[in-house]
């Protein structure tokens, strides 16, 4: 008994140190992050007792991304103390843990809410056929046809030739890199601000857009018009696209082919859904995550230069409607806006002026 309480009470110290280095506003900051992760999965829950909801197989690769994300931080630091020859390691390692509670305890949270925010938003994607049918597409593509006189498509590859298509395929086809790269920048920051902002700015796309917009503007884009409609109108684009490099010459062809095989089956990666780009929507997260976080032009530029050859890349090889991509960047950016508003009200109310100050100026260079 004496043990179990000596435990708790150093159990509960441990936790109380933590949270002394961390400002009581973020504090209420990280649990509207969880509260946000919470809620999603409970709306999950609650729709799956109409409908039958996909296992959480497909979550595997997120379950991976944490764990190899903790695995390294729990590794590299004993690691390099023991090459270094450090005289205590074990003592130094203990002083590490304790000085950087804070940041640690920020990693293994985000580490944690924001895979469980993937999987969550991945399987409302997958649910989209059993809710509603696929049914805007039609409407879409007839107002494009109307704003723009042709199908957008039309446009692109009007001035885009065979290497050009290759060239932008490939870069598509990084942004899961891209979108990885993103998550281990939010869960390894240090700046408390952007991190808050960032992350739910990057919960609220995947979910308001991702998943609720989905489900109600239930689209599958131009590469999948015609087994879902029956209208061959986007024939000519994929004939096009074939002629590239044959039919498995693009990658995204053969992405095209695995979502359509497996449409009702809960795979991985697995769900149709166009309206609106989230491939779009992560690559303008990307400009404002660059743009808030660093001064370096080139990065700015590379960064812009990646949204605009994704949302050029997303009409020209099939995958969505132009409009598709504008809702998505508009959403992603007003979503930024919010949760920065958010993030201010809340630390201007809780935390102290001279702590709310630091945290505004808290920038890093990359």
């Amino acid at each position: 008994m004496r043990a179990s309480a000596r435990n708790s009470l150093a159990a509960a110290a441990g936790a109380g140190r933590i949270a002394q280095r961390i400002p009581s506003g973020y504090l209420v900051a990280y649990l509207a992050i969880v509260c946000v992760s919470l809620v999603s999965s409970l709306i999950l829950l609650a729709v799956g007792w109409n409908h039958p909801l996909p296992s959480s197989a497909g979550s595997v690769p997120f379950v991976t991304f944490s764990l190899a994300i903790l695995f390294v931080i729990a590794v590299l630091r004993p690691l390099l103390l023991v090459l270094r020859r450090h005289p205590a390691p074990t003592r130094q390692l203990i002083d590490d843990v304790r000085r950087h509670s804070g940041w640690l305890f920020t990693i293994a949270l985000m580490a944690i809410v924001l895979p469980h925010t993937l999987d969550t938003a991945t399987r409302f994607k997958k649910l989209i056929p059993q809710l509603v049918p696929y049914y805007a597409d039609r409407p879409l593509a007839a107002f494009e046809h109307r704003l723009f006189g042709v199908d957008a498509w039309q446009i692109t590859h009007a001035v885009i030739g065979r290497e050009g298509t290759v060239v932008i395929d490939t870069i598509y086809g990084l942004w899961h890199i891209v979108n990885i790269s993103l998550l281990c920048w939010l869960v390894l920051t240090r700046d408390r601000r952007f991190q808050v902002q960032a992350v739910l700015t990057y919960q609220l796309a995947w979910l308001l857009l991702g998943s609720a917009a989905a489900i109600g503007l239930a689209s599958v884009g131009p590469c999948f018009y015609q087994e879902f409609t029956g209208d061959a109108r986007f024939a000519p684009l994929m004939a096009q696209l074939r002629a590239v490099n044959g039919p498995y010459g693009l990658h995204s062809l053969v992405a095209m082919r695995y979502l359509l095989d497996n449409v009702h089956r809960n795979v991985l990666g697995g769900g149709i859904s166009a309206m609106p780009s989230l491939h779009v929507g992560i690559a303008v997260f990307a400009v404002l995550v660059a743009f808030r976080q660093s001064r370096r032009l080139w990065l700015r530029g590379v960064a812009s230069l990646y949204l605009a050859v994704i949302y050029i890349g997303s009409v020209h090889l099939g995958w969505h409607y132009a409009s598709d991509g504008v809702v998505g960047a508009l959403g992603v950016v007003v979503i930024w806006l919010a949760a920065g508003r958010f993030s201010d009200r809340v630390l201007k109310r809780i935390s102290s002026p001279a702590t709310f100050q630091m945290a505004k100026v808290t920038t890093i260079e990359t």
